[in-house]
């Protein structure tokens, strides 16, 4: 008789990990109070009971993209990400999440790790985004692109080979590269 097999935990990629750190600060109440208190009192444009899409917009009118350099290290948490300025599609996430969490919804980052395997496609991995659960189905929410129910933008107009894309809430990671790939 051999021994029992352990359940080995799964590695995720290091990236995950940070993300799923810098979602557990925010998603604190303290902190859901703090960025509502910042957007109203240092904004002067209030967060508090805006839905979901304006949400999206508040973010676009606070926040700009840049390819242009960023701050070392660059900001983490949404007062820090607003007070920046401009940032990249990691910032938009998490700031569009940290907002999201602010008013009460159910949100998750996703994390694009997949690596170049078919050579056709150009490029793989590096980029972040959200999802939104709305009438019990996560809804894609390319808070960068401002996309809303696009999962297959990457694959198929980025020319994306989507093969490892993990969604992450405080206390779970979830493998959810299926509903990232076109079938073919």
């Amino acid at each position: 008789m051999g021994m029992p097999s352990e359940t080995t935990p799964i590695k995720y990629p290091p990236i995950v990990t940070a993300y799923q750190q810098r979602y557990q600060n925010m998603g604190s109440l303290d902190y859901r109070r703090q960025l509502i208190k910042f957007a109203e009192e240092i904004l002067h444009d209030p967060i508090k009971s805006l839905d979901w899409k304006n949400l999206l917009d508040w973010e676009h009118k606070h926040f700009k993209y840049t390819k242009g350099k960023l701050p070392k290290p660059r900001a983490e948490m949404p007062i820090d990400i607003i007070s920046q300025g401009k940032g990249r599609c990691g910032e938009f996430a998490l700031l569009y999440n940290g907002l999201l969490l602010a008013n009460g919804y159910q949100a998750r980052l996703v994390v694009d790790c997949s690596t170049l395997q078919d050579k056709s496609k150009k490029v793989a991995g590096d980029h972040v985004w959200a999802e939104i659960l709305l009438d019990g189905q996560w809804v894609h929410v390319d808070p960068t692109e401002k996309r809303i129910s696009q999962p297959l933008m990457y694959a198929s107009e980025w020319d994306k080979d989507v093969n490892l894309v993990y969604a992450l809430t405080e206390n779970e990671i979830v493998n959810v590269t299926k509903q990232y790939q076109v079938e073919g």
